[in-house]
């Protein structure tokens, strides 16, 4: 019986060695692309996704869009609150007056 070949995904990564030479700016440059690589692909992936469900449910980008706008707004003021509450409050001017 032969064994079955392991997957790209099961090899080990190569050594750091037989990386190719680069700077630190390169390899941020080549973080950078990737990230906006992948940034690409899931917009693309959510569009086709609401894009399908508009040609089956009438209504849907509309709606998906009210929803998405409504979600931002409210982790934008979640956002907010959990910023202001870890900041300490300014002093006022009239505690420092009694002093």
């Amino acid at each position: 019986m032969t064994q079955p070949k392991p997957s790209s995904e099961s090899q080990e990564q190569p050594p750091i060695a037989s990386l190719p030479a680069m700077t630190l700016e390169e390899w941020l440059e080549k973080l950078r692309r990737s990230d906006r690589a992948f940034y690409n692909i899931m917009a693309i992936e959510v569009w086709s996704i609401a894009k399908t469900m508009d040609s089956l449910t009438p209504g849907f980008w509309s709606r998906f869009m009210t929803n998405r706008r409504l979600a931002m707004k409210q982790f934008v003021e979640h956002r907010r609150v959990q910023h202001s509450a870890s900041q300490p409050p300014p002093p006022s001017s009239e505690s420092s007056r009694n002093l």
